[in-house]
């Protein structure tokens, strides 16, 4: 896939995450984990951030909390708007290239969060597990897993319980 098209939304990314990061360490302080998803639709109309603490991230669906930061919403959906070679409604191969794209540029911006952010919030980057997946559609489990092994180190997935 081009990863050409979310260089833009790459930059955006790791420049406005840390102060969302930031904002929901800060409604978690003192607690010793962190889950925090990135929720995005089938057809990758943009994100919406949702965390907790339970170390459960099965069941994301049923937290309450949700950011919706405009850099995770527009900038998304033009480029899914300019993808007319992806038939965003079906199972593809171009459609899980495109997720497996977009997870890439998520890994990246993630692992750029500044120590400081999890630091003054009491936590350890350990303590904070990152995912993303769809909130329905073809690839629930599929980006889940994916993201999970991408987004974080060895002892973030063993403080969670997650094999590698």
């Amino acid at each position: 896939m081009n990863t050409t098209r979310f260089e833009a939304f790459g930059e955006l990314c790791s420049q406005k995450l840390p102060d969302e990061i930031n904002k929901i360490l800060n409604t978690v302080k003192g607690e010793k984990i962190c889950a925090i998803g990135f929720i995005t639709t089938d057809d990758f109309y943009g994100f919406y951030l949702t965390w907790n603490n339970s170390g459960n991230i099965n069941e994301y669906f049923e937290w309450k909390n949700g950011l919706n930061p405009d850099f995770l919403y527009q900038p998304l959906v033009d480029i899914v708007d300019g993808c007319k070679d992806i038939d965003f409604c079906v199972p593809s191969d171009e459609k899980w290239d495109f997720a497996q794209a977009l997870l890439s540029v998520l890994e990246k911006s993630i692992k750029q969060i500044p120590e400081e952010i999890f630091r003054k919030n009491g936590f350890k980057r350990e303590g904070v597990l990152f995912f993303s997946t769809m909130g329905d559609g073809d690839y629930i489990q599929a980006m889940m897993d994916a993201s999970v092994k991408m987004f974080n180190t060895s002892e973030t997935l063993e403080a969670f319980g997650i094999s590698r």
